[in-house]
C-alpha cells in the first residue's frame, strides 16, 4: 500500500547526495532534496531518503539557508522561500 496521494507537487529542481557509512556491505544512503512550487508562485525544499515524488509529498521541510547548500549559485530567492 503506498503512503502518497495522487496530487504530487510540482518539482522545479532535484539534488541528490550519497553519504559514507562504516558500514561497506551496504550501499551509501541517497538523500534527495527536491524543490517543489508552492500555489502563489514560492516554493521550499524537502528532504528525504526515497523517489522525488515521495520527498516532494512526505520529506522533511529545511531551512532556506540549507536548501542553498543543495541549489547554489543564487538559484533561490529568499522572498520566494516559503518558510
Amino acid at each position: 500500500m503506498s503512503t502518497m496521494t495522487t496530487n504530487v507537487p510540482k518539482i522545479l529542481c532535484v539534488n541528490i547526495r550519497h553519504y559514507p557509512t562504516e558500514d561497506v556491505s551496504s550501499p551509501p544512503p541517497q538523500v534527495t532534496v527536491v524543490l517543489v512550487a508552492g500555489d502563489i508562485g514560492d516554493y521550499a525544499a524537502y528532504a528525504g531518503i526515497g523517489s522525488d515524488e515521495f520527498v516532494a509529498q512526505l520529506g522533511n521541510k529545511i531551512s532556506f539557508d540549507e536548501a542553498c547548500c543543495h541549489f547554489p549559485g543564487g538559484q533561490l530567492k529568499r522572498e520566494l522561500y516559503r518558510d
